[in-house]
């Protein structure tokens, strides 16, 4: 019997969740590192084990070191430091761009780089009109994220910020329109884009589902793929970087950059094309893949509709809210066909007071994708009924 292909997931909350998933879709065996014992993603992996990397355990050294691969699915600096010295010393397969990473993690360096290269993107405060948004430069995604509907607001956010705390947080305006995301996979002169997702959020610009394909022109989809092939060759990627734009007015400008495995939109690009971007990725670092032949655009006669959604019910409620709800809880599971789903993720066990699970559906039309959600809901309130008293 042949051995299967061995990775190492280095972080087990949402990034490591989506890793640990993909490498079952992708048939790996995947070995999942994290601190936490009760990590999301402990067990949704093959094996998992309770430590830090960076503690120079000799036994977890030796995990990493026998693995075919190694896949950082977290953002600590200490860790991410730890696994690029891993990677100069020892012949051993990081599947993750350091370099890359270092701009990316900025959103003053990313932010610089789109206007140096005359990518659109929101305007600056005090450039631009109220409402505005307010993020951390260190932050990625949500995290941090404030609403400020004046001018007040903003000043007064400005003003309670300390002197070395003023350079750490941009200020933009803050738009309205529907949000999308893309992947891009590969090495300087020869990239992959795959598809768009659509990103909608929870009142705390938390991603809390994800839907494709989109409605988006094919113009806008060729713009949307050249901006990242753009972004890619400029910060000499070398590896996987996801984008995430808001359109305005019929124009994609950018919001975001992380050039890191991401969450969630993987799993819905799987569902809809058969595209596994971790197995995109491995290929990537096993250096099987297409010489230098410019943008390779991902284009599939057919396409099946998917939902890729959040769920939580506590104290009487049923909420829809973002994706940290799943980073929040114990060990995930993975059940097919359960609650008139297609596919669910969640920590439930019997007897608990509280539920929060991730649910995936799709559809070889919008119609029949709905009429899934539709019996899906009813079955979870059914289910959970006592728990919405």
């Amino acid at each position: 019997m042949e051995e299967k292909y061995k990775i190492v997931i280095v972080g087990g909350r949402l990034q490591g969740t989506e890793s640990a998933y993909l490498a079952r879709k992708a048939g790996y065996y995947s070995i999942l590192i994290d601190r936490d014992p009760n990590a999301p993603a402990s067990a949704l992996c093959d094996d998992f084990i309770c430590g830090d990397v960076c503690s120079s355990d000799p036994e977890l050294l030796k995990v990493l070191l026998e693995s075919d691969l190694i896949l950082p699915a977290m953002e600590n600096d200490e860790t991410l430091a730890f696994l690029e010295d891993l990677g100069e010393k020892c012949s051993v397969k990081i599947a993750f761009d350091f370099t890359a990473y270092s701009v990316t993690s900025s959103k003053q360096k990313s932010d610089k780089l789109f206007h140096d290269q005359g990518i659109p993107a929101p305007a600056y405060y005090p450039d631009c009109k109220a409402p505005y948004i307010a993020k951390p430069s260190a932050e990625s995604g949500s995290a941090g994220v404030q609403s400020l509907a004046t001018e007040e607001e903003a000043e007064r956010f400005l003003s309670n910020l300390k002197p070395d705390e003023k350079g750490n947080w941009i200020i933009q305006e803050q738009l309205t329109g529907p949000s999308y995301s893309i992947e891009i996979i590969g090495k300087p002169g020869a990239y992959k884009a795959y598809q768009i997702t659509q990103i909608h959020m929870d009142h705390v610009y938390d991603c809390n589902r994800v839907t494709c394909p989109c409605p988006v022109t094919e113009e806008q989809k060729l713009g949307f793929e050249d901006m990242a092939y753009k972004i890619a060759e400029t910060i000499g990627l070398h590896g996987i970087m996801d984008l995430e734009v808001i359109d305005d007015g019929g124009v994609f400008k950018i919001l975001e950059i992380d050039a890191r495995i991401p969450s969630q939109t993987p799993t819905a690009v799987f569902h809809s094309t058969g595209v596994n971007l971790l197995a995109e990725l491995v290929s990537l670092f096993e250096g099987e893949w297409g010489e230098a032949t410019g943008l390779e655009r991902l284009r599939l006669a057919k396409e099946r509709f998917v939902s890729y959604e959040h769920h939580y019910i506590a104290e009487g409620s049923l909420q829809s809210p973002g994706e940290h709800i799943m980073g929040s809880g114990g060990p995930l599971r993975l059940y097919e066909n359960y609650l008139g789903c297609d596919e669910v993720i969640t920590d439930y066990m019997e007897g608990d007071k509280v539920f929060r699970g991730t649910f995936i559906n799709s559809g070889e039309s919008p119609e029949e994708l709905e009429t899934k959600r539709l019996r899906m809901m009813e079955a979870l309130k059914e289910k959970f009924k006592a728990l919405l008293i």
